[in-house]
């Protein structure tokens, strides 16, 4: 029976602490397990767990406990640094290849660990404690990142001439109506004399004093010949790059097909960065367009490939490129960041 009661309390704390990435999943976000933490891109958190036991010889129960939760503690901290160090930045580096090249950004981003929440804490029955701690992929660690990127070196697209409003014709305002005399009385008539009866004028009605004004039929707004904008007022954008390989990252990019920089860290202002992060991830198009990053109506575009050394940037074909930089300065989604990526 005590056998089956320790096997019994360690299989129901994993399953409890691996349910939340599953659940996660089934909401549609993006999970990445690394090492003993795991990365939620969609909700921009980084987590780790971590297990510790009371040490030998403590009598005192409320001693052992608080040992054991110290043990824990320091045991996800390890964890969660070495997943941190995991994160992709952009194309060609991750956070461990700032932290091994410079002692400055290690003592950086270990001080962010150091701080990290305590988000559970499991007690078991034999006295052990595991605890789940957590950072955000936003907010420092990304202040810190965005410091030590070099600038960028792709050329930035130029942007199509914005769509000019057809004129609108002059309409003609209707005149005053015209002032219509009063028929003369008929003369007077001695004695009981029949007046002929009054017949209504033949011949074609005058016409109405109403003008009535055609409106000229308008044309779809075209951001080139060959290219038919449907609505300029979208909400934000979500770039379909499953089937690609793609993989996330802190700071992606979005290219055309010449390469040429669609959306960048470029496009929006650093501390906005900072505050939200440059994109969000979501597992299918529908948990993506349920995002408040992109509010209510969002346009859909479709990925060619992912590109860059760790797959993390993503490619439109020229004509969606084209349609983003002429749809996005009507309601500024790509100056404030109003962009999702869904991956699988």
């Amino acid at each position: 029976m005590k056998k089956a009661g320790f096997w019994f309390w360690p299989v129901l704390l994993t399953l409890l602490f691996s349910g939340a990435p599953l659940l996660a999943q089934q909401r549609g976000e993006v999970v990445e397990r690394v090492g003993n933490g795991a990365i939620n891109w969609t909700q921009g958190v980084i987590s780790a767990k971590g297990s510790g036991a009371p040490p030998k010889g403590v009598t005192n129960i409320a001693q052992a406990r608080l040992m054991a939760v110290r043990a824990a503690k320091a045991d996800a901290l390890r964890n969660l640094l070495e997943t941190v160090k995991g994160v992709r930045v952009d194309s060609e580096t991750t956070v461990e290849s700032f932290t091994t090249k410079s002692d400055r950004v290690m003592t950086r981003v270990s001080g962010i660990v150091i701080g990290a929440r305590l988000v559970e804490t499991k007690y078991l029955s034999d006295g052990a404690v595991q605890v789940m701690m957590s950072i955000n992929l936003t907010g420092e660690l990304l202040a810190v990142m965005l410091q030590e990127l070099p600038p960028l070196s792709q050329p930035l697209m130029p942007a199509p001439p914005l769509p000019k409003p057809l004129p609108i014709p002059a309409q003609p305002s209707p005149g005053p109506p015209p002032v219509q005399k009063p028929a003369p009385p008929p003369p007077a008539q001695k004695g009981n004399v029949q007046l002929p009866p009054v017949t209504e004028p033949r011949g074609t009605p005058p016409p109405s004093i109403e003008t009535k004004v055609q409106t000229p039929t308008k044309a779809p707004a075209r951001a080139e010949d060959n290219l038919e904008l449907k609505k300029l007022n979208y909400t934000g954008l979500i770039i379909d790059a499953r089937k690609l390989g793609l993989r996330p990252a802190l700071i992606p990019k979005v290219l055309n097909e010449k390469g040429e920089l669609v959306y960048s860290s470029q496009s929006v202002g650093q501390q906005d960065i900072v505050r939200m992060g440059l994109v969000g991830y979501a597992k299918d198009v529908n948990a993506a367009a349920r995002n408040q990053r992109v509010t209510a109506d969002p346009v859909v575009v479709n990925g060619i490939s992912a590109t860059g050394e760790k797959k993390t940037d993503v490619v439109v074909s020229n004509r969606d490129a084209q349609l983003i930089l002429t749809t996005a300065p009507y309601t500024g989604y790509l100056k404030n960041g109003r962009v999702m990526v869904v991956y699988d």
